[in-house]
């Protein structure tokens, strides 16, 4: 037999006293104290794991704040640019290079009255 079976056996056979048993393996103070270090360092793991996606997030909202910016500030141009394509001294050129269109002097100009 192995080790492990013949000491099993033994255990089995009750010629081990207790006391042997608990020296050999943990003793229940040594599994406390196990278990309060093992729990000491899950709680610092999930201490870094939450400190650097808090981080990881505050980036992105300073990131998403930026593009924010940038984007209202060309939606005011995109706004100014289009209210200057359509003024009316910009429809006049447009009508007079490409249409050949003249506005009629005065003596061309003909009212109606009712």
């Amino acid at each position: 037999m192995n080790a492990a079976a013949k000491l099993l056996h033994q255990v089995n056979q009750g010629s081990l006293s207790r006391h042997w048993v608990l020296t050999v393996f943990l003793t229940r103070t040594q599994w406390v104290l196990s278990l309060g270090l093992f729990l000491i360092f899950m709680s610092a793991f999930s201490i870094i794991y939450t400190t650097n996606t808090a981080r990881d997030l505050n980036a992105s909202l300073y990131q998403s704040r930026s593009d924010y910016s940038r984007l209202y500030g060309q939606q005011g141009q995109l706004l100014l640019e289009r209210s200057t394509q359509g003024s009316q001294a910009r429809v006049q050129r447009a009508a007079e290079k490409t249409l050949n269109m003249i506005i009629p002097g005065h003596q061309a100009v003909v009212m109606i009255h009712e």
